[in-house]
């Protein structure tokens, strides 16, 4: 997902430097995974035609190959490209077509969050008895 190879912060921010090769959008995805003879599901968080940020999976480390079905697509063969704690970025060695990534997103994705504001964040008043 990233052109430099170089290791996120303890933050999980990239540094400057850091240019992204697609536009990342956000899902909120289960997704079964196969990974080191281990099958499972795994919460598919950040999605581009280029790769994915998952969550829910330990151990895995830079290199690691992944294969993760994703709704009406065929199989999609990555290679983990950074993991933190139980969250791990995947470069797909294939890119996702146009038409799967926008089903996808359409079925898929987070809405963005609303601004907050002050009035967001008034708590209603108790009526009071008179």
């Amino acid at each position: 997902m990233y052109t430099d190879s170089a290791s996120f912060s303890a933050f999980g921010t990239a540094p400057a430097r850091w240019v992204r090769r697609a536009e990342r959008r956000a899902v909120d995805l289960l997704a079964r995974y196969a990974c080191k003879g281990l099958r499972g599901t795994v919460l598919l968080k950040d999605l581009t035609s280029q790769g994915a940020r998952i969550e829910g999976l330990q151990g895995l480390r830079p290199g690691d190959g992944l294969t993760l079905l994703l709704p009406d697509s065929a199989p999609v063969e990555a290679a983990v490209a950074w993991a933190i704690g139980r969250a791990a970025g995947l470069r797909f060695d294939t890119a996702l077509g146009d038409k799967a990534l926008e089903r996808i997103v359409r079925d898929f994705a987070t809405p963005p969050a609303a601004p907050l504001t002050p009035g967001a964040l008034a708590l209603p008043l108790p009526a009071r008895r008179l």
